[in-house]
């Protein structure tokens, strides 16, 4: 038997929790009947991606550290690190696991992550440290993890360019931060400068008829 909506009354095969059409919620105490389409094997090795950017964190820890042994006291440089890291997992781990539309998952991942510590940093007594370090240091690490999403899972250009684009204009904006004097430490913000035009020329360059063919799509120009 297949759960019917009570809204548009069609009936529905397959493990749906709302109807595909009005997305009115379907009455869970019908059995689900299996779907008629094939599931779609994954184009990747989660496997292979998890002990990449094992081997990957572990080489920007030991960086770190040594580093540190150059820098004494330099507490800000490990907290970088670990945004860095941190945002790494969770944008290829997580994202990849909710596979439909992840470079738009990650440009959502970007802003979150850089207003939540933006807010951190006001509720505990402004520092700025999330302008100096936070929001540069997630924005070059949500772009290498776009990267590595789309290397690896093997997207098509139309899926992420426009989304790749965007976090590339969004690594820009640090340097906004350095050019009025709401920071002192340059380093975070120009890499992210750097590491987001870098990218924006390469996608303009070598992308930029997929970019103009998925803004005339979204547009109906």
């Amino acid at each position: 038997m297949m759960r019917k909506c009570p809204e548009c009354h069609v009936s529905v095969k397959g493990d749906w929790d709302k109807c595909p059409l009005c997305e009115a919620p379907l009455d869970s105490n019908i059995p689900v009947t299996s779907s008629s389409m094939p599931d779609v094997p994954l184009q990747f090795n989660r496997r292979f991606i998890t002990q990449f950017l094992m081997a990957f964190s572990l080489i920007v820890v030991a960086v770190i550290l040594g580093i540190g042994l150059l820098y004494h006291g330099r507490i800000q440089l490990f907290q970088g690190a670990a945004f860095g890291i941190i945002t790494m997992w969770l944008a290829v781990l997580t994202l990849i696991r909710k596979r439909r539309n992840i470079a738009k998952s990650l440009l959502y991942l970007l802003i979150i992550l850089s207003l939540m510590c933006i807010y951190l940093d006001y509720t505990i007594g402004w520092s700025a440290w999330s302008l100096t370090y936070a929001v540069p240091i997630i924005c070059s690490s949500t772009l290498i993890s776009m990267i590595i999403t789309a290397r690896m899972t093997r997207m098509k250009p139309g899926d992420y360019v426009l989304y790749w684009a965007a976090v590339a204009i969004l690594s820009l904006v640090p340097i906004i931060f350095l050019l009025i004097g709401w920071i002192q430490f340059k380093t975070p913000s120009l890499i992210s400068f750097g590491f987001g035009l870098i990218v924006l020329i390469y996608m303009l360059v070598t992308k930029g008829q997929v970019i103009w063919g998925e803004i005339k799509k979204r547009t109906f120009i």
